[in-house]
């Protein structure tokens, strides 16, 4: 009875076991192979995650195919066009070496074609320019002036008088005018007084017996700067007031004087009740 016992009971522990192991063993093991793959999956996806960090800024700036198809087909653009230049300019260079002198010569014309054409296209906008000054300030504007209104309700430029100029029958002699305040309204910020300093205005002879000669010697250059865009950025003059100190006999002086050497630099107005400054010292 006892050895039919230990008879079934290991029939039945045979039944437990699978290769010398217990479903319990088994079971360890299956949990270590779950937990292995759950390991190795675990480490794939790390190193994904890896590799997709390395993409993001790529990912980021192209976020769809037809972005990336489109720089691509730019880039390649540029590149054949860049090669066509290359090819251009090459051929250029063969078309001048074959050619010789005659090439060079005919290259170097072309360009001082353009050169001229340029130059041309400048001096027509600086003519049109002009001529809009023109229009609108009259000839020989002053280059020292205040607005003022006029009688059709608009305003013009009245010139301010930068010298006092006596002619005599043998000499003429200049007084320093006061300089006047401000600036100009539409060209140029710098203060009336400081375009005087740095014409050197205070440096000129003033009451002195001034010969013909020597009063155009020290102030030609005065209504040359005016005259060549160094006051304003245009063509203008200063305006000076002229007293007439000839002797009764002498007007034919007063008038050369006058016509032909004042006026050829400066703008005038004939003062005919003031005092000259010059009378009593002043």
């Amino acid at each position: 009875m006892d050895s039919q016992v230990s008879t079934e009971s290991d029939a039945a522990f045979r039944r437990g076991t699978v290769l010398g192991l217990t479903i319990a063993e088994i079971f360890i093991l299956l949990l270590f192979l779950v937990l292995i793959i759950l390991l190795a999956l675990v480490r794939d996806r790390e190193q994904a995650e890896t590799r997709l960090q390395d993409w993001l800024g790529v990912i980021e700036e192209f976020k769809a195919p037809s972005e990336i198809e489109t720089l691509r087909q730019q880039k390649e653009t540029a590149e054949a066009a860049s090669q066509r230049e290359r090819e251009r300019a090459e051929a250029l260079k063969e078309v001048i070496e074959a050619s010789g002198e005659e090439g060079r010569t005919t290259v170097e014309a072309v360009e001082n074609a353009l050169a001229e054409a340029e130059r041309a296209r400048v001096e027509a906008q600086e003519a049109q320019r002009e001529l809009h000054l023109l229009r609108k300030k009259g000839i020989n504007p002053p280059c020292w002036y205040q607005m003022v209104p006029t009688a059709a309700g608009d305003s013009r430029e009245k010139p301010h008088y930068t010298f006092n100029i006596a002619i005599f029958d043998d000499w003429l002699e200049v007084r320093r005018a006061t300089w006047p305040s401000g600036s100009s309204v539409d060209d140029g910020i710098m203060p009336y007084a400081e375009e005087a300093a740095a014409l050197q205005l205070d440096a000129l002879p003033y009451g002195e017996r001034l010969d013909d000669a020597a009063f155009i010697e020290h102030f030609r250059r005065v209504a040359d700067a005016a005259k060549n865009k160094r006051v304003r950025t245009y063509p203008c003059i200063f305006w000076v007031r002229v007293w007439d100190r000839t002797s009764p006999t002498a007007k034919r002086r007063w008038q050369h004087a006058h016509d032909r050497i004042v006026e050829g630099l400066f703008g005038t107005y004939a003062v005919q009740d003031d005092p000259w400054p010059g009378d009593g010292g002043g």
